[in-house]
């Protein structure tokens, strides 16, 4: 294992960070990006690009590129990713996700259908700039979030499936809302007939599995998922709200590209 690791250390692929911003119509703000590009992608090749979307980019994509960089030299993944982090907006330093990835107005929460008009940043703004500066997979992209990225990934899911292949959700808050998603699951999953998608979904076990809305949302998932979904749901022992990450998005990933579970 030491030398397994000190090789990978060695060898791993690592990106370079650009750093960009896109002004949304449809947010009324300036956006902050970092486009991190695989050190060895050759601009001038016709290699294109699968495309991780990394909500919470500020802290999440850091762990996410360590573990895209490990589960590359374990190949199994592609070699080149491009990965997308997406930092929040800050307001008189309030963070701004509560209003961008949650579908319902909450406590705290004044601003209503900020999350359609995040929805739709992405859909218009973003997705297309990224396509237009790099060489990518557009049918490949995969969208990540935990807690109220995770959320918004399933609410994102839901809403318009065909805007990513994959979708990574790990410890979405599901019971937000008054049970919001769960409670649109079933009509929006009858309605999702046409798209070929992956959704991993992961929490922590026991209670926190049901009273975070996950257990409905698996039960309903087990009834009337769409036969060209290949899903999964997954739970870990002795872990935290903030730990579990890390198991996730491992297994998330490798689940994504994992042949045997395409749909």
């Amino acid at each position: 294992m030491f030398f397994l690791l000190s090789s990978f250390l060695l060898q791993a692929q690592y990106h370079i960070v650009k750093n960009d911003s896109i002004y949304s119509e449809h947010l009324e703000e300036l956006r902050q990006i970092r486009i991190n590009v695989p050190k060895e992608y050759d601009v001038n090749s016709n290699e294109k690009l699968d495309v991780l979307y990394v909500l919470d980019g500020e802290w999440s994509t850091s762990l996410t590129k360590t573990v895209y960089e490990f589960l590359e030299y374990a190949k199994f993944i592609p070699k080149n990713i491009l990965i997308v982090s997406i930092p929040n907006s800050y307001k008189d330093g309030v963070n701004m996700r509560r209003r961008d990835f949650t579908p319902v107005r909450t406590k705290n929460q004044h601003i209503s259908k900020g999350v359609i008009n995040f929805h739709n940043f992405l859909k218009d703004e973003l997705i297309p700039l990224i396509n237009k500066k790099y060489s990518t997979n557009p049918q490949n992209n995969i969208l990540y979030g935990s807690s109220l990225g995770g959320l918004f990934s399933i609410y994102s899911y839901l809403r318009n499936p065909s805007l990513f292949k994959s979708y990574i959700s790990i410890e979405p808050v599901l019971r937000l809302g008054d049970d919001y998603i769960n409670n649109i699951a079933i009509a929006k999953l009858k309605q999702n007939t046409d798209s070929k998608n992956r959704l991993w979904i992961c929490s922590r076990d026991g209670k926190d599995f049901n009273e975070m809305g996950i257990s409905k949302f698996k039960s309903t998932l087990d009834s009337n998922a769409p036969k060209n979904l290949a899903w999964k749901i997954n739970t870990y022992q002795n872990e935290t709200h903030f730990s579990v990450i890390w198991k996730g998005i491992y297994d998330g990933l490798k689940f994504i590209y994992d042949d045997d579970k395409k749909p």
